[in-house]
């Protein structure tokens, strides 16, 4: 299920639009998620951007069999504006639940970018250790900075960049490198075919791991730390659209994990 609950933050995000553009209309997209071969869910994304800013929005749940023995769903939402190198979000929101415990959280972002952790069920410091205050400054949440990405592709046609992420209970960095040109080729799992730009993503945690009485967590997050390659495909998924999540490939125990755009709307 780790595997899951990450996918929300690499593949949610609101593609960037010129400066003093019009708000462009907002874009749906499926996404069909495969682990070793078997389809385990859909996830349904929503995002737009424009002169006044970016929304964003993403929601995946378990059903069927995977439904019965790990029940789980989410729902992340962020809304901003693009300044300068990084995105300034207004709020961030993750609400879902696992096993039908509800996990809750909120944070609310000052006029000068400060993040306040506004809703929190669980507290964090119940299982986790704090993140000092410090290393909340100057960072953006895990919607947001798939929001920085997009940008960086859209301006400079490369994903070099690497992004200071808090998500209420964690800071970690998000790191990404451009892994070169490609072309996709077509699939009955994909409606995108053509050229995109293959980025590499690492996940670099600094604070908020788990305290030393949630041992089992804590190796998990350790196991989470190894190198294990994800690649995201980035390219416009409509002609003279801006750039989206395409494709996305990892390994996991349970096989390959490989994410399609299914389908998409505008």
């Amino acid at each position: 299920m780790r595997i899951l609950r990450c996918l929300p933050f690499v593949l949610l995000a609101a593609a960037p639009a010129a400066k003093g553009a019009e708000p462009v209309p907002a874009l749906s997209l499926t996404y069909a998620v495969h682990v070793g071969g078997v389809h385990v869910l859909d996830a349904d994304a929503e995002m737009a951007l424009g002169a006044d800013g970016y929304r964003a929005g993403l929601k995946m749940q378990t059903d069927g069999f995977l439904g019965r023995v790990a029940q789980w769903k989410t729902d992340v939402r962020a809304q901003g504006q693009l300044s300068g190198p990084l995105p300034r979000p207004r709020q961030f929101t993750a609400h879902g639940s696992w096993r039908d415990q509800p996990r809750l959280t909120t944070v609310d972002y000052t006029p000068d970018g400060v993040p306040t952790l506004t809703l929190a069920d669980p507290e964090p410091e119940k299982d986790r250790e704090p993140v000092p205050a410090d290393l909340r400054l100057g960072t953006v949440d895990p919607v947001s900075a798939i929001v920085a990405v997009l940008d960086q592709v859209a301006r400079k046609g490369d994903c070099d960049i690497t992004i200071p992420v808090y998500d209420g209970r964690q800071r970690y960095d998000l790191i990404f490198a451009t892994q070169g040109e490609t072309v996709l080729s077509a699939s009955d799992l994909s409606v995108y075919a053509g050229p995109a730009t293959a980025c590499s993503v690492k996940y670099k945690p600094l604070a908020g791991r788990w305290k030393e009485n949630r041992s089992r967590d804590r190796d998990r997050e350790g196991a989470k730390r190894k190198d294990v390659p994800v690649t995201l495909y980035i390219a416009p998924a409509i002609a003279g659209g801006p750039p989206v999540p395409v494709r996305l490939e990892m390994e996991s125990m349970l096989g390959a994990v490989k994410v399609h755009l299914a389908s998409v709307k505008s």
